[in-house]
């Protein structure tokens, strides 16, 4: 029976991991409870958007956070708001519907939160999906906190549904109190995207933490989280180390983001691992655009510690244990006084999805936004590349990385943006070792906190999230094209763990979660595929490669790589092309595989026939050859013809460059592998076509004590990881060894990169030298 009560219901407590928790809203267990319609809206006052953003465009380039939502105040209890109703003999539950007209997002604040033992809060979209359960937040008796404070994610949409469950026989111990409904007006550009904090896109020209810019630094990446203060502003932040090596929650960010009273710090919300899944190619129109990232890794609340507006930083540390499914990490720190040979910088731009930026200049020491040396030594000026990654609002309090990959500052502003040259491509960053003597006491300097038993340490290495140092998994895939449909299977593995979940992309908007998924696309074509999987420890890895399908003619071949999962009936024909670079030799063509019988015919300029070619292979099965003696510079044609029916071929056209043969590319530069580091050796490969062999020659020549720390990969253009060497060995000294590598999916030029993972202190080496031959 359903039935309106009313409780003495007062108030208290907090915030922290929100994200979909094990609970669903009530209607989807179909209760004899009312449908939403029947549950009291709660309309807020008209939000002028257009008056705020002309405001914001007004306040650009003012010191403070960027602003993205209106917060409207409001008083709202259980006992004066929403209907209570029966759900089961031993439950209560209340609902409440807040709708904000036009607003983009909503996200709550509630001053006074108690949840009894048994009991939770939902918090989700009006139009909550059955299916994708990202959007629904969960609370629980674990976020009551001292503070007394809740502050939830965002929740996309103009209405919102907040939910609470109680213990029939606690309801007296539920307190909430809803003060504060915060609109966001920014807008959106996809409103298939609207699950995001700001202006959604940030400037093309910065580059995705997916890309190789940032291979070398994804443990320093795991750490960087982006913000919300009071559901209001945002800004960037990092968690940081500490001497004790105790994983505390520490989190750097800039004084300017208004993080400096303990009422401030309630109110945060991390967002964690907001990125692309994939690295869209700097500068161009969809590195621009919308990505992919998802919002659903959060936690919320915090302990203010120390802040000094001289060097611009704040110390947060956050209410909640890390998660360990988030795989984050603590990035280590540097407090020397010196300048830096490069630097790096990881952000959340317009706190859209995580960037990275790089400088190969020398960092110089000046005041905040004065390039004068030294000015008054607060601060880090940092340039950065000519084309590259910048930074924008949102980016502020984001850590600076040394050439070691520790935080030396954090950004306070600058006048770099995508169009800017010369000295405005810079920006400045309060210095971190000006930050740990800062004011003189605890509140307002970090050396309390980052060094709490004061053993004077300088630099300090950063800290993954325990459970015995989970490597992360490998992700690799293979596909078989058979006219428009694509058979993927996963072939990704992890050295540590197993393959918990996938996340598959096909580049035409759809995905897939399965194992071995089959796609069948609409329109011939080449798609960008991407394969995401996460081990059991939750840390996560990419592939992406390229699929090319189409029904009939018209299907690109790439050097010495298989064209497989061909068929047809009797009498058909499908047509492909291979682009044959000036110089090449030992051009052949071979058909194999399957079953039935489909005969071979290649022309140079245009399609072959049954009777017009140069060179056809007519055998009574599948397995045909045309080679060519002489190969011309411009695009063959390969006509496969079904003399009956056939299925399963593989076809490959394969070419020698360079007057054939292989070729060897070699690093002799020593590179010292210290403990618990990754350091990466790269080769560059320019001038070839096509794509590597599968029969790739790999010789590494390491010196190090105690191998069976060491975990050694061959790292592809592409960020694609080959293993060479997983931690086997024990006690035995050096690593001197040949490997045959298939690296058919990997193209030929670009950066490769051997990358030596050290696992244990004590035992340090170096990379003497290594060769790829291909």
């Amino acid at each position: 029976m359903k039935r309106l009560i009313g409780t003495a219901l007062l108030l208290v407590s907090v915030s922290a991991m929100a994200a979909p928790g094990t609970h669903r809203p009530a209607t989807f267990q179909q209760r004899a409870i009312a449908q939403l319609g029947g549950v009291e809206l709660r309309q807020m006052p008209a939000v002028n958007s257009a008056a705020l953003r002309l405001e914001d465009a007004r306040n650009t380039g003012r010191t403070g956070p960027r602003r993205f939502a209106k917060p409207l105040d409001v008083n709202m209890t259980p006992l004066d708001a929403g209907i209570w109703e029966e759900l089961d003999a031993g439950h209560m539950v209340w609902r409440l519907r807040i709708a904000s007209r036009d607003a983009r997002s909503l996200n709550f604040g509630f001053s006074q939160y108690h949840m009894p033992q048994g009991g939770y809060l939902l918090v989700y979209p009006a139009n909550q999906s059955t299916r994708d359960l990202r959007t629904l937040n969960e609370y629980t008796a674990a976020d009551n906190k001292p503070h007394g404070q809740l502050w939830t994610a965002i929740v996309p949409g103009s209405e919102a549904v907040i939910e609470a469950v109680v213990p029939r026989d606690k309801v007296g111990q539920f307190k909430l109190r809803l003060s504060k409904v915060n609109h966001d007006y920014l807008g959106f550009l996809n409103v298939a995207k609207d699950d995001k904090i700001g202006g959604d896109t940030s400037g093309a020209c910065n580059v995705d933490v997916a890309c190789p810019d940032g291979d070398g630094h994804r443990d320093q990446i795991r750490g960087v989280g982006a913000y919300t203060r009071a559901g209001v502003d945002y800004c960037s932040g990092s968690l940081i180390n500490n001497a004790a090596n105790n994983r505390k929650m520490y989190f750097l960010t800039a004084n300017h983001c208004s993080m400096n009273t303990a009422s401030d710090a309630a109110s945060i919300v991390v967002y964690w691992n907001f990125q692309n899944t994939f690295c869209r190619t700097p500068g161009s129109s969809a590195s621009g655009g919308v990505g992919d990232g998802r919002l659903d890794q959060n936690q919320g609340g915090a302990q203010f510690r120390a802040t000094s507006a001289a060097s611009d930083f704040t110390l947060l540390e956050l209410d909640t244990p890390a998660n360990p499914t988030y795989n984050l990490y603590w990035s280590g720190w540097d407090r020397s006084t010196g300048d830096f040979s490069g630097a790096l910088g990881i952000h959340h731009p317009a706190v859209a999805e995580k960037r990275i930026s790089i400088s190969t200049s020398a960092t110089t020491t000046t005041s905040y936004n004065n390039p004068t040396v030294p000015g008054n030594g607060s601060h880090i000026h940092v340039f950065w590349q000519a084309t590259g990654g910048i930074t924008e609002g949102g980016s502020s309090g984001s850590p600076l990385f040394s050439p070691q990959n520790r935080i030396i500052g954090q950004l306070h502003g600058g006048p770099s943006s995508c169009s800017a040259t010369g000295g405005n491509r810079s920006d400045y960053y309060g210095r971190l070792s000006v930050s740990w003597t800062g004011g003189g006491t605890s509140a307002t300097r970090l050396s309390n906190w980052l060094d709490p038993a004061g053993s004077g340490v300088m630099t300090l290495d950063g800290l993954d999230n325990g459970g015995g140092g989970n490597s992360a998994p490998v992700a690799n895939f293979t596909s078989s094209v058979s006219g428009l449909t694509v058979a993927f299977t996963d072939t990704s593995t992890d050295s540590d763990g197993t393959i918990a979940s996938r996340s598959w992309n096909f580049g035409d908007s759809t995905t897939s979660t399965a194992t071995n998924p089959s796609k069948t696309y609409s329109v011939a074509g080449t798609y960008t595929v991407t394969l995401t999987v996460t081990d059991n420890g939750g840390a996560t890895n990419t592939r992406t490669a390229s699929v090319t399908v189409g029904s009939t003619g018209g299907t690109v071949l790439t050097n010495g790589v298989a064209k497989t999962g061909i068929a047809g009936a009797a009498g058909s024909s499908q047509t492909f092309t291979l682009a044959v670079p000036a110089g090449a030799s030992n051009l052949k063509f071979v058909s194999a595989s399957g079953t039935g019988d489909a005969d071979l015919y290649v022309k140079f300029g245009s399609a072959p026939t049954t009777t017009v070619y140069d060179c056809k292979s007519e055998g009574s099965t599948n397995a045909e050859t045309c080679n060519i003696a002489t190969a011309q510079a411009g695009t063959y044609y390969v006509l496969i013809k079904g003399y009956a029916a056939f299925s399963g071929l593989s076809l490959t056209g394969s070419y020698t460059t360079g007057g054939g043969g292989t070729q060897t590319y070699s690093n002799g530069t020593d590179f010292t592998i210290a403990d618990n580091t990754t350091v990466d050796s790269p080769i560059t490969v320019s001038g070839r076509t096509g794509n590597a062999p599968s029969n790739a020659s790999v010789t590494v020549a390491i010196v190090h004590t105690y191998i069976g720390d060491l975990k050694v990969d061959l790292v592809a253009p592409d960020g694609s990881l080959y293993n060479i060497h997983n931690r086997t060995g024990t006690s035995t000294d050096n690593i001197n060894k040949t490997v045959t590598l298939n690296l058919s999916t990997e193209a030929l030029n670009g950066t490769w990169k051997l990358r030596v993972n050290d696992n244990a202190g004590g035992d340090t080496g170096k990379i003497d030298s290594w060769s790829v031959t291909f």
